[in-house]
């Protein structure tokens, strides 16, 4: 119950930071610890992916790839929302990075099940 409760929460917070303008307010200037915002999206979808199999396991492979998929696509609305929100900049490599911490997760839970199940 609680790992649902995080996922949404989560996919809440992506959807603020990426879709309201918060230059404005001193301190959150994610970009200057991590050195770029790439490195933020893979982090921050990779998570998204890895909270959905604590929330909802890997019952289904087919289920589980519709879900990266719309997760993936949701991340491409944002980038594309962001053409309209003000000091926010549409950018083609937040997409690729998004892609790429879903691809990251997945990848990752296979290797694990494959070697769970050799075990």
């Amino acid at each position: 119950m609680y790992s649902k409760i995080i996922f949404f929460t989560w996919l809440i917070a992506i959807t603020f930071l990426s879709l309201v303008d918060y230059s404005s307010i001193g301190g959150l200037d994610f970009t200057k610890d991590f050195g770029s915002g790439f490195w933020l999206h893979i982090i921050g979808y990779f998570i998204a992916g890895a909270l959905y199999y604590f929330a909802f396991g890997n019952k289904h492979q087919r289920f589980v790839l519709i879900i990266f998929i719309t997760l993936f696509l949701l991340g491409v609305l944002f980038e594309i929302a962001q053409l309209y929100v003000p000091h926010r900049t549409f950018n083609p490599n937040d997409i690729i990075a998004n892609g790429l911490g879903l691809a990251g997760v997945y990848l990752c839970h296979q290797v694990i099940g494959r070697k769970q199940i050799k075990a």
